[in-house]
């Protein structure tokens, strides 16, 4: 069960630095085997949280199905969510040991990885991740339980070491919001759980604290003392507080964006990875990003989630946040349960106060990681009352056999037309057009609500259009071009590969659009993007050659 579960991990790490469907369903799909092949206890029912859980998930998918476009990510995002609480709440306390040091062992091999990059003068350290923010996140969600524990009387040599091994990780990622959260989420859980921690405890975290950001600072400072000889401030120390007014000023002005547009779609919102849409039109009201660069986030998960899934989206976040901490306040567990409620809260404290200021709720491997301790909360709030695991009875087998085929085709459609698309691709670079074009238009049957597919098949069938010159290849990409318009009418892309067929191609197409047409076109192009560099260049030499045509 325990490789299962890491493998699961693996993959969800690996997916949160690629956006691969294939990856999330490896992932997802690896958990889904460690709850099958690990014994199981005694499991809630149906508590609150697990209803939140539900309400969240169920939303988030009916969402991406009700919304244009749709993307994959709205379905694997909360899939992660839901098998990381449903492994936690389902396993035996053995197996639940054994996934725990599975874990540890990860975020182990993840800060060692993140010391060596700052001591080897790499910088802010981000391991295997896009950004220092994210591993930040992810140390979080397992330092701040074991600090915790420490804080009550944990005292093994091998979680004292570990713990300064993560806090260390942690000053090497210089996240503010990373720290912030961290403090926070600790200072708030151990106010909650109102048992004074034994002095001697606290010493020993103190201790534990000092040694994790001496050990970072190290590594932070070494490559400039191995190469001057002389311990000066690292540049990353100090840009802390340089970088400061400048994160913010760029935060409220994407802020400012995003409540802009809360009224225009306040019940179903913008749909998922929505933003970016909202950011390209609205480029102009933040400044601070310059034209080349893009963001698909908030910085505001709790905004982003308001702005893209609507208000029934936002409540249902807002109450899996917050519905774990009011359980708690009322829960009446022995002392020992209350400890380990209450370390797994402070995991989840964390990642709920970095999502005010960043994004760990888009993140999978987070969400994974979130969804367990939500798992253990559950698990732990509701012991007294657990529903024992008994033979199921033939109408629950065909609730579950259904509940099997639904995830199927929600999970197996995307990394199958990821990989028609890929094998589509490597065949058209190595100059094989029949296998790509089978595999370019097998994509986009397999998934027709994804307009990537469309597009890149429009664009294999324009460039074919133009090797050959031939009528079908012409008609094929205005068709592709069509059909990503429709699946997806907030990106230029289509829009733009569209008229550009049109212009060069119009003489072998059975409907040519007229001029007016596709000035239109090339003016919503535009509008969807005004200060994008492509954009604006694509819509002046589509008017230059259109010209006066009538």
């Amino acid at each position: 069960m325990a490789p299962l579960f890491f493998a699961g991990l693996a993959f969800a790490a690996a997916g949160s630095v690629s956006a691969s469907p294939g990856l999330w369903a490896a992932a997802v799909l690896s958990v889904i085997a460690a709850v099958l092949y690990a014994p199981g206890g005694n499991v809630p029912g149906w508590t609150p949280l697990a209803i939140a859980v539900a309400a969240y998930v169920s939303w988030g998918v009916a969402n991406d199905f009700l919304n244009s476009p749709y993307t994959p990510a709205g379905i694997f995002h909360p899939a992660f969510l839901a098998a990381g609480f449903v492994f936690s709440r389902r396993i035996d306390p053995r197996a639940r040991n054994a996934a725990r040091g599975a874990l540890l062992v990860g975020m182990a091999m993840l800060a060692t990885w993140a010391l060596w990059q700052s001591a080897s003068g790499q910088g802010r350290a981000l391991a295997h991740f896009e950004t220092p923010n994210t591993l930040a996140s992810v140390l979080n969600l397992a330092l701040a339980p074991v600090l915790f524990r420490i804080a009550h009387g944990e005292g093994r040599r091998i979680v004292l070491a570990l713990a300064v091994l993560l806090a260390a990780a942690l000053v090497c990622t210089l996240s503010r919001g990373g720290f912030i959260a961290l403090g926070s989420g600790v200072l708030v859980t151990g106010l909650l759980f109102a048992v004074r921690p034994p002095a001697r405890a606290v010493l020993c975290l103190v201790g534990v604290l000092a040694a994790g950001i001496a050990t970072g600072v190290l590594a932070l400072q070494l490559p400039q003392w191995l190469a001057s000889r002389a311990l000066t401030p690292a540049p990353g120390i100090e840009e802390l507080a340089s970088t400061l007014e400048g994160t913010l000023g760029s935060r409220s002005e994407l802020y400012r964006l995003a409540f802009s547009a809360v009224g225009e779609r306040p019940w179903l919102g913008a749909g998922y990875l929505g933003f970016r849409a909202l950011f390209e039109a609205g480029r102009a009201s933040v400044p601070s990003y310059a034209p080349e660069n893009v963001t698909w986030f908030v910085h505001n998960d709790y905004l982003q989630t308001l702005v893209e899934l609507g208000l029934p989206g936002f409540v249902a976040l807002a109450t899996l946040v917050a519905a774990p901490f009011w359980l708690a306040k009322r829960a009446r567990a022995p002392e020992t349960d209350s400890l380990a409620l209450h370390a797994a809260l402070a995991g989840l404290a964390t990642m709920a106060i970095h999502a005010l200021g960043d994004f760990p709720f888009y993140v999978p491997i987070c969400l994974l990681l979130f969804g367990a301790l939500l798992g253990d909360a559950d698990r732990l709030l509701w012991r007294e009352r657990p529903t024992p695991v008994t033979e199921p009875g033939s109408a629950l087998r065909l609730v579950r056999i259904g509940g099997a085929t639904m995830l199927a085709l929600l999970i197996l459609p995307p990394p199958l037309a990821e990989a028609a698309a890929a094998y589509g691709d490597r065949s058209w670079r190595s100059g094989k057009a029949e296998p790509a074009a089978f595999g370019f238009e097998l994509a986009r049957r397999i998934q027709p609500r994804d307009w990537r597919y469309h597009w890149y098949a429009g664009q294999f069938w324009y460039a074919q259009a133009g090797q050959s010159g031939k009528k079908a290849a012409a008609s094929l990409a205005d068709r592709a071009f069509a059909a990503a318009m429709e699946a997806n009418p907030t990106d230029p892309r289509p829009l733009l590969g569209r008229l550009a067929t049109q212009m060069r191609f119009g003489s072998l197409l059975d409907r040519p659009r007229s001029s007016a047409t596709l000035r239109g076109w090339a003016e919503r192009a535009l509008a969807l993007a005004p200060l994008n560099p492509a954009v604006r260049q694509d819509y002046r030499a589509a008017l230059a050659q259109l010209g006066n045509r009538p």
